[in-house]
């Protein structure tokens, strides 16, 4: 497996930060277009109005989504680590009891008590009974494991997706006129006129002009947007690729619930051993490079 093709940099995570909070700013960007379009009415010019889009309606919860994306993100890796380390205890004990036995010995005929799976204080469907049924828990535990990785998915898919409405109308939003009797100032640049509906942003300005300032906040919001776009595609590819690893990991250890031999258990073992060692790889460098 090549990671570096699922690389994150600490600009992209930078980006994500910054997108986070940029979602958080838009309820008051989007408040103060009213108090501009009072404003320019108070100065005796035609009173502007805006159409609502449903589109920002969405900006809460993608904010939500991505303030909790780490936590959740870490408790999947938690789980999986939590499973892998299982799997290879089982793989571990596989072995020994094969090295005091022989390949050859049948399933049905070893004791399942010999690994320390059994002795779990919890399962997802019933007590085991057998080798098979243990290895059956091992799939369980693994099937839900990637429904965690699925939602994660989904999740930023739905923000990869929702990010362009937003940025169409949030940029149609700026764009507007302030008053109906000219089309210059537009609602950024008459934002920026007063500090107090000036937008929150994080970088330095060049200018104190307004005018300025207006600009190269659009210019900074419409290059975040377009980072963003990119960096969350890329976490759904790794997701993706990352859940891809898990089904043939549970593919492989389906096929180990159905053998009748310890030799050819431990051979889709080692098998599964070598997808989780890889969809590891991918969660370890997610989270880590979230956490930082």
């Amino acid at each position: 497996m090549n990671l570096l093709a699922y690389e994150f940099s600490a600009e992209q995570r930078r980006a994500v930060d910054r997108y986070t909070a940029f979602l958080g700013s838009v309820h008051t960007v989007t408040a103060n277009i009213p108090v501009v379009f009072e404003r320019r009415r108070s100065s005796g010019h035609a009173l502007a109005v805006l159409a609502s889009d449903s589109r920002l309606n969405n900006v809460p919860f993608n904010e939500r989504y991505l303030r909790d994306f780490w936590r959740r993100t870490e408790e999947a890796w938690q789980q999986c680590s939590a499973f892998v380390s299982e799997l290879l205890t089982f793989t571990r004990e596989s072995l020994e009891i094969t090295k005091n036995s022989s390949r050859h010995s049948l399933l049905s005929e070893v004791d399942f008590n010999l690994y320390s799976l059994s002795r779990s204080p919890t399962w997802i469907l019933y007590p085991p009974t057998d080798v098979s049924d243990l290895v059956h828990e091992l799939v369980l535990r693994l099937y839900r494991l990637r429904a965690m990785i699925r939602q994660l998915k989904y999740t930023m898919v739905e923000v990869h997706d929702e990010l362009f409405g937003i940025k169409s109308v949030f940029a149609r939003a700026m764009d507007h006129r302030s008053c109906q009797c000219h089309p210059q100032p537009t609602v950024v640049q008459e934002l920026f006129s007063e500090r107090r509906t000036q937008p929150m942003w994080d970088t330095a300005y060049s200018s104190a002009d307004p005018l300025i300032r207006a600009v190269e906040y659009k210019a900074g919001v419409a290059g975040l947007f377009n980072a963003v776009a990119s960096v969350s595609m890329q976490i759904c590819m790794n997701l993706e690729e990352t859940g891809v690893r898990m089904d043939t990991a549970i593919h492989e250890l389906l096929a180990a619930e159905r053998v009748s031999t310890l030799g050819q258990m431990n051979s889709r073992l080692a098998a599964t051993k070598e997808q989780a060692d890889e969809f590891m790889a991918m969660l370890n460098h997610l989270e880590t490079w979230l956490r930082h």
